[in-house]
């Protein structure tokens, strides 16, 4: 296998023609709109066609020449903006698409809540109108609304409708800013239909290209007493523990984690479908069954749901005897609380009001000023890397349950992808959630893995995977992801969007020929009412016949193989895949395993 490919060298660049050699000044209000997406940085801008927003294509392609930014079509709304999400997430930055007015919106919807519950910046331009009901065409009174943005209003950080040209610049540039501000988090603008096609304005008043005066601010800090207070109770408690959240995504946190949970002398664990910390460091004890429950103060930082973070949802959701918990956010400042994404609110002893990485170097700097602990550290550390240890034996034993069992163990297939990928520079864009087995795939900081959808909304994992792979093309990474079945079914169509632009990616399909989690909660619910679990499959399984994947991929255009059933062939037909994304291509291999 190659392991020096240089994935930012494949580019597939779709060029208008019969274009003027210089560019030509705006001429209709859809150039203005698209300079204005061009100047806030979006080098891509991910579509799928509609008439209501004709304009704004024909200004991207015959004004800007299809160049920063660059369309990314796809084949559902869905799709578009799980792209979006994958994108943004992959870059550290907003990611801005395209979608239809109305019925375009409502098929985007699931991924626009799923973007809003993840705290991920997308800044969404609908199609709409035109408001002017003597410019309708028959469609377009099907087609419009008094107020579009209210399919999305209760998910989007914020949402707007103007209905001038100068407003819908103004609004455009806000819109940026909003969503890329922390807490970040999606963003829809309408850009009326007649807008986009009216005549240039004499009097439009266009900000300087740059830009400099509509970016979001920067990071805040934490109260400086509430720091103080925090690094006092972490060094007085007996068994404090630190738990990471959104911040897993960031390149950079993990090594401010690692100094934190050093210098605090913390076990450390992961909050769900996120990684954070070096897998084996020896203070990670990520998998410990019982170490939130025993722990006397429990920091979280960015974490989605404090009260699930402490185990704490039921009876102990005003606290459990003896318990701190210290909560590092900037949730409170979340503009929207339409969904109960959070959990109930627990019994916080201090809340931290700032954002992550800005209060992690602030407690570091405070603990740091502390002396006379270095010995009650040093012992604490000790006794963390022998549990440790441990832990991670334990969980390499159970790992080998079923190794080499029909279906395949997850274990078995998570383990052979991780010995395929380990000497590429890989980013895990997405993974299975709930079978993933801990301490088999070595993850060596923050960065590596995306984490998870954010609103479990079922069809996330192949476009997120596509359109952060586009990200790491231009970075020069290897894009893996792991997708269920179900989620494969629902957003498969992104494969053929990766396959058009030559966006390099290897996709496994976690096959339980079921709905899977679905299938387990029935399980769980006909147990608890004494009922035969034998039934739990009917309505779940997704057989007779079961979906040919590899035909379908194939039918996009890309390479594809399965289903694997036999896990000693796991090894080879992952080593040939890899090799397929060294190529340049897109690779998708589906492998059956268990519930």
């Amino acid at each position: 296998m190659d392991k020096t490919a240089d994935y930012g060298s494949m580019t597939y660049p779709e060029t208008p023609v019969k274009l003027p050699a210089n560019k030509a000044q705006a001429e209709y209000g859809s150039d203005v709109m698209a300079d204005v997406i061009s100047a806030m940085g979006f080098k891509h801008i991910f579509v799928l066609p509609g008439s209501s927003f004709r304009g704004l294509h024909d200004s991207l392609v015959n004004h800007l020449r299809n160049q920063n930014p660059e369309m990314i079509m796809a084949n559902h709304e869905a799709i578009v903006v799980a792209m979006a999400h994958g994108y943004a997430k992959a870059t550290g930055q907003a990611s801005a698409c395209v979608v239809h007015d109305l019925v375009g919106l409502m098929c985007a919807s699931v991924s626009v809540f799923d973007a809003w519950a993840d705290r991920v910046p997308i800044v969404i331009f609908g199609g709409s109108g035109p408001q002017d009901p003597a410019s309708r065409r028959p469609i377009d009174w099907t087609h419009t609304a008094s107020m579009q943005c209210d399919l999305v209003k209760p998910f989007a950080k914020w949402t707007a409708e103007p209905v001038t040209l100068q407003a819908s610049v103004d609004t455009m540039l806000r819109a940026g800013k909003i969503a890329a501000s922390k807490p970040c988090g999606p963003t829809y603008v309408s850009l009326d239909l007649g807008v986009q096609e009216q005549d240039m304005p004499d009097d439009l008043v266009v900000p300087d290209a740059n830009l400099a005066r509509y970016q979001p601010p920067p990071a805040m800090a934490a109260n400086a007493d509430a720091i103080d207070q925090a690094v006092d109770m972490l060094l007085a408690a007996e068994n404090p523990l630190i738990v990471g959240g959104r911040i897993g995504r960031d390149v950079g946190s993990s090594d401010l984690l690692v100094e934190l949970v050093e210098l605090s002398g913390a076990a450390y664990v992961e909050d769900r479908a996120v990684v954070c910390m070096p897998t084996f460091h020896p203070q990670n004890l990520n998998g410990d069954p019982t170490i939130r429950k025993a722990a006397d103060v429990i920091m979280t930082i960015d974490c989605v749901d404090p009260t699930t973070v402490a185990e704490a949802h039921n009876a102990d959701i005003r606290g459990r005897d003896g318990q701190k918990i210290i909560e590092m956010t900037l949730e409170n400042l979340y503009p929207s609380s339409w969904s109960n994404v959070g959990g109930p609110q627990g019994a916080i002893e201090l809340t931290l009001e700032c954002e992550p990485q800005a209060g992690m170097r602030q407690m570091i700097d405070a603990l740091k000023a502390r002396t006379g602990r270095e010995d009650r550290i040093a012992a604490r550390r000790e006794k963390l890397a022998a549990a440790h240890a441990e832990l991670r034996r334990a969980q390499k034993d159970k790992s080998q349950e079923n190794w080499d069992g029909v279906p395949i163990a997850t274990a078995r297939m998570t383990h052979e992808l991780y010995q395929a990928v380990k000497d590429k520079p890989w980013v895990l864009a997405v993974r299975n959630h709930r079978s993933f087995p801990e301490g088999l795939w070595e993850f060596t900081g923050s960065g590596q893995y995306l984490g998870a959808d954010g609103g479990g909304g079922v069809g996330y994992g192949p476009g997120a995977a596509v359109g952060a792979a586009l990200a790491y093309r231009e970075q020069g990474k290897f894009t893996v992801a792991i997708v269920g079945d179900g989620d494969f079914q629902m957003g498969g169509g992104a494969i053929w969007t990766a396959v058009h632009y030559k966006i390099p990616v290897l996709i496994v399909i976690n096959n339980n020929n079921s709905w899977g989690n679905d299938e387990i909660h029935q399980r769980n619910i006909a147990r608890r009412r004494g009922r035969p679990v034998e039934n739990a499959w009917i309505g779940q399984r997704m057989t007779e016949p079961a979906t040919d994947y590899a035909a379908i991929v194939r039918g996009y255009g890309g390479w594809a193989e399965g289903p694997v059933t036999d896990p000693n062939s796991l090894a080879d037909v992952f080593g040939r895949a890899v090799a397929e994304v060294d190529k340049g291509n897109v690779a998708v291999v589906d492998v059956r395993t268990g519930l």
